[in-house]
């Protein structure tokens, strides 16, 4: 945790957000999951974020799925799922690239490689730490507002950064 998986995302989400014609970017799929009916909250979030498609006639899961399966599949969609922790939260999400339209792309992320490896992913992206020349820049940055550090600081920021071992939410 903490290494900028979800900032990472939210980048490239607005990045190449417009070349698709149905795009979501649903947060923190885990805590949706638990306090919003399971995952029918979760699919009712992608129907509105996609199609805008008005949630009061949505009732039961079956449902939402078949809605999303016949409504998205001529659309090339882009599908961010942030903060999955469960095999089940995918599975019962029931979204698969396969029913959506060519080009279509859905980014699941997880802290948990095995639950992607599991679900049957094409590729996974590990994000890197923070080497020690972009931790100094970072922790100048937002703790002094500059790009170097302070004479009188040295000391604090080494062992800050070794503390921290290239974790930019540490910082």
């Amino acid at each position: 945790g903490g290494v900028g998986k979800t900032t990472l995302a939210t980048v490239l989400y607005d990045r190449i957000s417009q070349q698709f014609v149905a795009c979501c970017f649903i947060d923190d799929v885990s805590k949706n999951y638990r306090l919003h009916d399971g995952p029918l909250g979760v699919q009712k979030q992608i129907l509105d974020q996609t199609l805008g498609q008005d949630n009061h006639q949505i009732h039961n899961h079956y449902n939402a799925t078949n809605l999303i399966r016949c409504r998205l599949c001529h659309q090339k969609a882009l599908m961010i799922l942030d903060n999955v922790d469960h095999i089940e939260q995918l599975e019962k999400i029931a979204v698969h690239r396969e029913w959506l339209g060519a080009g279509s792309r859905i980014i699941i992320i997880s802290r948990d490689e095995h639950i992607l490896k599991q679900y049957g992913v094409d590729a996974v992206y590990q994000v890197p730490l923070l080497d020690s020349t972009n931790s100094l820049q970072l922790l100048c940055r937002k703790a002094f507002k500059l790009d170097h550090i302070l004479n009188s600081y040295e000391e604090l920021v080494k062992y800050i950064l070794n503390y921290v071992n290239g974790l930019p939410l540490t910082l």
